[in-house]
């Protein structure tokens, strides 16, 4: 059972690795005993958080009406309609009950929040609650079994709380990281990169269902958007719904009409050109066009500016006509490989000629070669080929396909970016490609919008509290 974070033994040494916690705490504890009197500070979530992980003195436990409570099962937190916590079980009086937890600030917003007219409560085992200022009762006029909080919850733990919701720095726990336990940090990580990987299937299934069902189909669709990397992926995405893979592929062994229908459909050929390449391009796509009934995606949703030149888009459409005439009409090299060297290989893409000494159109520039490159192909692994065969093989009930997309991530280093990059001045580096991935959706989907409550990091800490 998990220490309860409260009544500590002031006359034992702090452990060394909670002293930055503990100096946190009481640079912050004095806001709180202002605010802890006379109601809760904070909204029901921290309660709820507080219940479920019972960081709470649970000694001598008893109902308002002076009846022993034992907490056999918490209960979980769930966020659908309906009681806080699901899947309780208590001893309340000698008597073992099964069922759900409400929890509320103060017991009158039972009754503010119209629960004793909701069926969905009345089978409501306890109610949980920081201040008891009210009797209440069920639809059925059952009174209310309740656990008044207020004197069993830490003020260290409402104060840590306070300094997480309030940090300033690149997360809000940015101060206490170096305390952490690695091993219980890695296996959260872990549980991060497949919350990362389940929320993507959600869009690869999105656009498989609308694509109908076609894997081929899908790939082409998310390598496009990964080719335009964040700033040109919505153009990219356009483009791959204004020419059908279907129809490109009829083309694939041949290099001019290839690009032709990938610019043309881009709307990137619609001016008038001086040499003869983008001028070949614009007539042969004007035959295609017509003979397959194609309208062009609109030409303004490209974004050139504050760009490396490298990564404008008309490189990298000349780079996925490359890889789409090396590619068969399954693509199914990218998705049956078990190794990156293997992917490293189909994707060593080099643009056609006329971009040798061309980022756009009508422009010659210093010669160089417009190779896709390692860090390149691995964007595109991470980005495009990874997700989709990871909501593959849940769609199609293939495991073994979900383990060789976590597989692949392992072997890739992590992508360069300043997100990264500050992880790592925090003492927490991105060693692989699975690891930058989880650190990357910790960052948007927990510390951003500081879901302390709710991260394995933040748990560790409110439970550091006190040893």
């Amino acid at each position: 059972m998990a220490h309860p974070i409260i009544h500590r033994n002031h006359g034992e040494k702090p452990a060394t690795a909670a002293i930055p916690t503990l100096r946190l705490v009481q640079s912050c504890r004095s806001y709180a005993d202002r605010l802890l009197e006379p109601g809760f500070p904070y909204g029901e979530d921290l309660l709820q958080f507080i219940w479920q992980q019972r960081l709470f003195e649970q000694h001598a436990l008893r109902t308002t009406d002076g009846r022993p409570v034992e907490v056999l099962k918490p209960g979980r937190i769930q966020q659908n309609s309906g009681p806080d916590l699901t899947g309780a079980e208590l001893r309340i009086d000698g008597q073992t009950w099964a069922g759900t937890v409400e929890v509320h600030l103060r017991s009158s917003e039972w009754n503010a929040h119209g629960h004793q007219f909701d069926p969905a409560y009345e089978n409501v085992a306890l109610h949980v609650v920081y201040e008891h200022d009210a009797e209440v009762k069920t639809r059925q006029g059952r009174a209310l079994p309740t656990v008044e909080l207020m004197s069993r919850v830490s003020t260290d733990s409402i104060a840590l709380h306070y300094a997480l919701m309030r940090g300033q720095g690149f997360v809000p726990c940015a101060n206490l990281l170096g305390q952490l336990d690695p091993l219980r940090t890695s296996t959260w990580l872990e549980r991060v990169l497949i919350e990362r990987l389940e929320r993507k299937t959600i869009e690869v299934e999105a656009l498989y269902k609308q694509l109908h069902c076609d894997p081929a189909e899908t790939l082409y669709h998310m390598l496009a958007r990964a080719f335009g990397l964040k700033v040109n992926a919505e153009p990219f995405g356009m483009l791959a719904h204004a020419l059908p893979l279907r129809t490109v592929l009829k083309y694939r062994d041949d290099a001019l009409r290839t690009e032709a229908l990938l610019f043309g459909q881009a709307g990137l050929l619609h001016v008038d050109f001086v040499d003869d390449h983008p001028r070949q391009l614009q007539q042969e796509h004007a035959l295609l066009a017509h003979m397959h009934g194609l309208r062009p995606a609109p030409v303004a949703a490209w974004k050139f500016g504050r760009m490396r030149p490298v990564n404008f888009p008309t490189v990298r459409i000349a780079q996925l006509a490359q890889l789409l005439m090396r590619c068969d009409g399954s693509f199914a090299a990218l998705l049956e490989a078990d190794t990156v060297a293997e992917l490293h290989h189909l994707l060593d893409l080099e643009a056609s000629p006329y971009w040798k000494d061309h980022y756009t159109f009508d422009r010659p520039s210093t010669s160089r070669p417009k190779r896709l490159g390692r860090a390149g192909g691995d964007h595109l692994i991470i980005n495009a080929i990874v997700p989709t065969l990871f909501a593959l093989g849940r769609l199609q009930g293939r495991p073994e396909a979900g383990e060789r997309a976590l597989n692949l991530l392992e072997q890739l280093p992590a992508e360069q970016n300043q997100l990264l990059r500050s992880w790592g001045q925090l003492g927490i580096p991105a060693d692989t490609a699975a690891r930058g991935q989880a650190l990357i959706e910790l960052k948007n989907t927990y510390c951003t919008p500081r879901r302390c409550l709710s991260c394995g990091i933040g748990n560790q800490l409110l439970r550091s509290t006190v040893k």
